[in-house]
């Protein structure tokens, strides 16, 4: 059921003279603001990391889950992660579950064997781990029947802890914002007297370079979202989401993407991944029922279906966009190394003409100037001469998975190039890994046409399709 992996926070913190804004990597950053705040989160969601992540063998969950360590020896941090997690598997009737870790285990070994796994078998397995007792004090068996997986949650909580850690450390903050892989916190207001704006992307097609399709003003609010277009499983042909159904153990095919809001991230978390395993009409009576939260769903048609709070969030007056037909749309993949201390790669993606003049920045991930001069082509051509600039489309690292951009067939100043031959340039780095760079040539004009880059090193595979005018 996990999303994305708990992970570092990172964010925005204001006060009063703060100072003048600019934007970088996706969040507004004062360039004279408190950074204490900032610093206190991060190292929090760090600690957090250490504990909760089911990625890392070291992790104390890990631990748990093997057997190595008891109940009575687990952190606080961790244990208050557990019981939240059996207390929304309770008010959601196994909509959301953290028992989830041996289903995930199996799909992964169904992906890697590219056979899928038996439906009864699947059932059956499902219904023995909500029948297993979590034992009150002592380990867990090795091997047994109940491992958790918290990360449909330990985001929400991460996130919780860093936003009180960044208001102990900045106690005359006025307003904090903190983020983690699109999921947010807010406490107080943007700094003009409002409740900070977040973006909500179409879920169902979700650009990484595109308007938001809904703005919402929240102040002391969280917002979590759960979808199936960037990660999941793939078991011969078939393209399953990463989300699965605690209650029988099936991938989920064709189901809702939710975006919740709620006084606390932990909240959101939880709902937004329970709502895309439930009935469209049975989420929006959960949610309604319970006190200020509120959701917008997204049928698999794109059919949006909102709570009886959420038009009250929306602000009206927002600049957002309704996506166009793109000329060109690129699908690309982060790949997943099974390795400790793994860390997300830098990635830049952009277009060229033929003969190696740059036409377009369509995308970077990765927003600490020192290191993305570790991206020396895109560096060459973008960041060499202006180091801050590219930090205003820098965005922060993602998970592995699948996501997608477009081009407009328009370059870097706004205006149209001629029909003809161009190449997508995609060029990945990471930590304690490899360095990669692919060219994918492409005609622009004519007729409907597509292309693909198998996946190479730390680069996955990439897909390119051109509509015709």
């Amino acid at each position: 059921m996990a999303r994305d992996g708990p992970r570092a926070a990172g964010g925005d913190v204001r006060g009063a003279g703060d100072g003048r804004a600019r934007r970088r990597a996706g969040n507004l950053v004062r360039d004279r603001g408190p950074r204490r705040g900032r610093g206190a989160g991060r190292a929090r969601g760090t600690r957090l990391e250490a504990l909760l992540s089911t990625w890392r063998a070291d992790s104390e969950l890990s631990a748990y889950n093997a057997g190595r360590i008891a109940r009575d020896a687990l952190s606080a941090d961790t244990l208050a992660v557990l019981e939240a997690c059996e207390r929304w598997r309770e008010a959601t009737r196994d909509a959301f579950s953290c028992r989830v870790g041996p289903l995930v285990e199996r799909w992964r070994a169904a992906e890697a064997e590219g056979a899928m796994p038996d439906r009864g078998a699947l059932r059956r397995q499902a219904r023995a781990i909500d029948a297993a007792p979590w034992p009150a004090e002592g380990a867990l068996e090795a091997g047994g029947a109940l491992r958790f997986d918290v990360d449909g949650i330990a985001k929400g909580y991460i996130l919780d802890r860093a936003l009180a850690a960044a208001r102990a450390a900045v106690p005359g903050a006025t307003g904090i914002r903190i983020e983690i892989g699109g999921d947010l916190a807010h406490w107080g207001s943007d700094g003009e007297g409002r409740g900070w704006a977040a973006g909500v992307a179409d879920p169902l097609h979700p650009l990484d370079n595109a308007a938001p399709r809904v703005v919402l003003r929240l102040e002391g609010r969280a917002l979590a979202a759960s979808g199936h277009a960037s990660r999941g499983y793939t078991v011969g042909r078939r393209r399953l989401s990463h989300i699965v159904d605690p209650r029988d153990g099936q991938a989920l095919r064709y189901a809702p993407a939710a975006v919740v809001v709620a006084p606390d991230a932990a909240t959101a978390d939880a709902l937004a991944t329970a709502l895309t395993v439930l009935p469209i009409r049975s989420g929006l009576e959960l949610v309604d029922g319970i006190d200020g939260v509120a959701a917008l769903v997204v049928g698999d048609a794109g059919v949006p279906f909102a709570s009886a709070r959420w038009p009250a969030l929306v602000d009206a007056g927002a600049e957002t966009s309704v996506p166009e037909h793109a000329r060109v749309e690129v699908d690309y993949a982060i790949p997943q190394f099974d390795a400790d201390g793994y860390r997300r790669p830098y990635l830049a993606l952009w277009i060229e003409r033929a003969d190696g003049a740059p036409v377009r920045q369509l995308h970077v991930l990765g927003d600490r100037a020192r290191w993305l001069a570790e991206l020396p082509q895109w560096w060459r051509q973008y960041g060499r001469d202006d180091p801050v600039a590219p930090l205003a489309l820098a965005r922060p690292t993602r998970a592995p998975g699948r996501y997608a951009l477009a081009w407009d067939g328009r370059d870097d100043l706004g205006r149209a190039v001629a029909d003809g031959r161009y190449v997508l340039r995609v060029e990945a780095a990471r930590e304690h890994g490899g360095h990669d760079v692919v060219a994918v040539p492409f005609d622009l004009g004519g007729a409907d046409a597509a292309w693909h880059q198998p996946a190479r090193g730390e680069i996955g595979d990439i897909d390119i399709r051109h509509a015709a005018p």
